[in-house]
């Protein structure tokens, strides 16, 4: 603890409560080893304290990629903001906001929303302050290539763009076992989690669950993924394995997210005038004292 605390002292993380200093040790204590962990921890606990912007993460998967079970997790544990185009949409016809009047307008003649009606109901979800301030999480914003040409003409580049490397294979088990009760409309996959049996009779496939449909799916992904990941610096772009149990999977993803905090805050000190050598030494000592032993 005196190591940390002189260490920590040294790097000038901002002044937390003693809650927010036990959450960081108990991070590390947890996962986090090495000075990036710790970095990573001290940013999420104080960033209620400080008046800076969040993380700015995309997300990128095949369908049946386990990108929703990611988000919800993420959402969870960081408190950053899942924006879907379709709930901003949907939210927005609701609400009855001009935008959303405008884009009910070509919904009901049965066209589709213009993209840029679509980027300007985006951008200003994106520009708002709590969203600014909890990091978001672009979740099916980004399909074509004019998509992530508009977040970076914003300024939204994401600093972390997370690609779920998943095989067709696994996409086909996953999505080929997926059943729904048209009754509650509720999901079920017949080998992972299978539908009661006074329901399993009733229970359907979706049309785009079936294989034909779902190598469409999955092809159509990957040739698009490029041509929308070619807008954003290639040092963001990070791939993961997305194959495995749920909770191996979200254990990858939660190392990128953390080096990618660790890596905005030391930027961010950076900008601050804090001294390089100081915030090095420290850092490598830091790193010494966590690792010994392992």
């Amino acid at each position: 603890l005196v190591w940390f605390a002189r260490i920590s002292a040294q790097i000038r993380f901002p002044r937390t409560s003693p809650l927010a200093m036990f959450r960081v040790l108990r991070r590390v204590a947890l996962g986090g080893v090495g000075a990036a962990a710790v970095t990573a921890a001290a940013v999420q606990v104080s960033s209620a304290e400080e008046k800076k912007e969040g993380l700015r993460m995309g997300i990128f998967a095949p369908p049946g990629g386990g990108k929703g079970t990611v988000c919800s997790k993420l959402v969870r544990d960081y408190g950053f903001v899942q924006v879907s185009t379709g709930d901003l949409l949907r939210e927005n016809l609701k609400n009855k906001t001009p935008l959303g009047m405008k884009a009910k307008e070509y919904m009901n003649r049965g066209d589709l929303v213009p993209a840029d009606l679509i980027h300007e109901i985006v951008g200003n979800a994106l520009k708002s302050d709590e969203v600014k301030a909890k990091g978001f999480i672009l979740d099916g914003v980004c399909r074509s290539k004019a998509n992530s040409e508009y977040i970076v003409s914003e300024g939204l580049t994401p600093d972390l763009c997370l690609i779920l490397d998943v095989s067709e294979e696994c996409v086909q088990e996953r999505l080929g076992g997926r059943v729904i009760d048209p009754v509650t409309k509720d999901s079920y996959h017949l080998k992972y989690i299978p539908p009661p049996p006074e329901i399993a009779d009733r229970c359907i496939k979706r049309k785009d669950d079936y294989p034909e449909a779902i190598t469409k799916r999955f092809n159509l992904f990957h040739q698009n993924l490029k041509e929308v990941l070619s807008v954003f610096p290639p040092a963001t772009i990070k791939k993961i394995n997305g194959e495995g149990h749920p909770n191996e999977v979200y254990t990858r993803v939660v190392k990128k997210v953390d080096e990618t905090l660790a890596h905005k805050k030391m930027e961010a000190l950076f900008d601050q005038g804090a001294d390089p050598k100081k915030m090095m030494s420290a850092l490598k000592a830091l790193s010494w004292v966590l690792t010994r032993g392992n």
